[in-house]
């Protein structure tokens, strides 16, 4: 499950890049299909909206994003999309250039129809923790720009386990309810939806969009708080 959310989330920050505002999308998206039973199924994102596997994307912004993201050459990412590499190969490629310090260039040519990411990634020597640290810190940032709450606080969420959606959702009903937030994450249990949450607080639930979508309040998986032992388990 975290590796379907791990290609999901890097696919999401280039697709944001460009335009698409996708960043955690797929990555809440596969992890509601984990808890509700179905790991194996994966969300497909199709069109404009979720995104087929080969999308047609602006280079040109796609590489600003990823150089102000992970530091990686424009020129080298658009060399990739000149050669058809696949967008979400070259996300991941770049994010796990910047955690194993290997270029840019180096990293996606280790990507061939006969190896697997999570293969290389476990050639590069990165652990587990150090992707959730790096997807942790994309978004906290994400999180902020929304102005809710500050980059630093959502980190310290995300690092004790939170989740994205619920930190941002518990930002913005601290912030209308005069709460602290994580007065607003405790409230947050197995048995309610933060829909349920908003009007415990006096908050319309229709604040929450765009958060969420109407009527899709999370509410299906465990409550706001983090998982047991809060670490990234061992990829399979």
């Amino acid at each position: 499950m975290r590796k379907k959310m791990l290609a999901g989330f890097v696919a999401g920050v280039l697709m944001a890049g460009a335009g698409f505002g996708m960043l955690s999308g797929q990555a809440q998206a596969a992890e509601m299909a984990a808890q509700n039973g179905r790991p194996d199924k994966p969300p497909v994102m199709r069109g404009h909206q979720s995104g087929e596997r080969h999308v047609k994307m602006n280079p040109d912004e796609a590489a600003k994003h990823l150089n102000k993201t992970f530091g990686v050459s424009e020129d080298e990412v658009k060399a990739a999309f000149n050669e058809k590499r696949d967008f979400r190969d070259i996300g991941q490629a770049a994010m796990l250039a910047k955690i194993s310090g290997k270029s840019f260039k180096d990293v996606l040519a280790m990507k061939t129809k006969d190896k697997r990411w999570p293969e290389i990634t476990k050639e590069l020597g990165i652990k587990p923790e150090q992707i959730r640290a790096q997807m942790n810190e994309l978004s906290a940032e994400r999180i902020a720009q929304r102005g809710n709450i500050d980059k630093d606080q959502a980190l310290s969420l995300l690092n004790k386990g939170y989740r994205p959606m619920d930190v941002s959702v518990a930002a913005k009903l601290a912030k209308l309810s005069n709460k602290d937030i994580q007065t607003v994450l405790d409230m947050k249990k197995i048995n309610n939806r933060w829909g349920d949450v908003a009007e415990q607080l006096g908050v319309d639930r229709s604040a929450l969009r765009p958060n969420m979508e109407k009527g899709k309040f999370p509410g299906h998986g465990p409550q706001g708080g983090p998982p047991d032992g809060g670490e990234m388990p061992e990829e399979k």
